[in-house]
C-alpha cells in the first residue's frame, strides 16, 4: 500500500520510477525505527504518595509489683493493732549490691516504713489513718542497702471487726461515764447553792423567795415557819437555836410563827409575863 501510493505520487509529479522505489523504502525503514522506539519505551507506573510518619508513643515498662494482704501493724495503743494491704512496686537501682529476690526486699523494705509510721497513729482514727499513711507510701524511697526502690499503691489500713467493736464499746463507756459526771457536779452545784445561798439563814430563804414570787409579801409570811425549818434542816441546826438566834436578834419568833415553837398560846402570854416581870423574881 505504501508502494503503490509512493509511484502513484511519481507519476503525479512526473518523477523517474527509482525515485518512488527510493522514497518508499525511506518511509518504510523509518516506520520500523519510530516502532522499535514505541516498543522499547517501558510505561511509567504512577508512583504512590509517601506515607506519613506516624507518631508513636514511648513504650514504658510497668515496674514489678507484689500484693501483701493482712499484715499486722502495730498502733499507739499496745491494745490494738492495724491490718495492713497493699500493692508494694519496685525498680532496681543499678549501683550498689543486687539482691537474688529483690521483690522480697521491696516488700521488707515498705513493711518497715508502714511498721514505723502506724506505731505513732491512734487507732480511733482509721481513716484519717489510711489517707496519711497512703500519701507516705506512695513516695518512693531506697530500702537500707540501696538495692531497690520502693513505693505502695492501693494501700489499706483497718481495724480488725473485733478490735473496732471493743473501741466502739469503750468510746462509748467513757462517754456515759462522762454524762454521770456532769450530771453529778451539776447536783452536787446546785445543792451547794440551796445550802450555802439560799437557805444559810431564814432571812436569805425569805429574799430566795421573794425574789421569785415579788409581791407575795403576806403569803411570805405565812411561809416563814416553813422557812426556817427548812433553813435549820439545810444547816443541821436544830430549830431551837435559829429560835434563840431570832430572839436574840429580832424578838420572840413565837409571836410570828408560833406554830414552829410547840407552845400553846397561853404559854406564850405567861412567857410574855415573865419577861416582863424584874429581874430576880421567880
Amino acid at each position: 500500500m505504501v508502494v503503490g501510493g509512493s509511484y502513484l505520487l511519481v507519476m503525479v509529479l512526473g518523477l523517474p520510477g527509482w525515485v518512488g522505489v527510493v522514497a518508499s523504502v525511506v518511509f518504510l525503514l523509518g516506520l520500523s525505527v519510530v516502532w522499535k522506539q514505541e516498543q522499547a519505551a517501558p510505561v511509567a507506573a504512577p508512583v504512590p504518595p509517601a506515607p506519613k510518619p506516624v507518631d508513636r508513643e514511648p513504650v514504658f515498662t510497668a515496674p514489678p509489683t507484689r500484693t501483701v494482704a493482712g499484715v499486722r501493724l502495730p498502733s499507739a495503743s499496745p491494745d490494738y493493732h492495724f491490718s495492713f494491704s497493699a500493692i508494694v512496686q519496685w525498680s532496681p537501682v543499678i549501683t550498689g549490691l543486687r539482691h537474688a529476690d529483690l521483690g522480697s526486699v521491696a516488700v521488707d523494705a515498705l513493711l518497715s516504713r508502714a511498721k514505723a509510721l502506724t506505731a505513732a497513729q491512734q487507732p480511733s482514727e482509721e481513716v484519717l489513718n489510711q489517707h496519711r499513711l497512703a500519701s507516705l507510701l506512695g513516695e518512693p524511697a531506697i530500702d537500707e542497702k540501696g538495692q531497690v526502690r520502693t513505693w505502695a499503691t492501693d494501700v489499706r489500713l483497718k481495724l480488725p471487726d473485733a478490735d473496732h467493736k471493743h473501741l466502739q464499746n469503750i468510746t462509748a463507756l467513757q462517754r456515759r461515764g462522762q454524762t454521770v459526771l456532769l450530771e453529778r457536779q451539776l447536783e452536787q452545784d446546785k445543792r451547794a447553792y440551796l445550802r450555802d445561798d439560799v437557805l444559810a439563814t431564814p432571812g436569805s430563804a425569805v429574799v430566795w423567795w421573794l425574789a421569785n414570787n415579788p409581791g407575795e409579801v403576806a403569803q411570805c409570811v405565812d411561809l416563814l415557819g416553813t422557812l426556817t425549818q427548812l433553813s435549820a434542816a439545810a444547816n443541821d441546826v436544830p430549830i431551837e437555836t435559829l429560835e434563840r438566834r431570832w430572839d436574840n436578834e429580832h424578838g420572840p419568833l413565837a409571836l410570828v410563827v408560833p406554830e414552829l415553837t410547840g407552845h400553846s398560846d397561853h404559854s406564850v402570854d405567861e412567857a410574855g409575863d415573865q419577861g416582863d416581870k424584874p429581874s430576880g423574881q421567880g
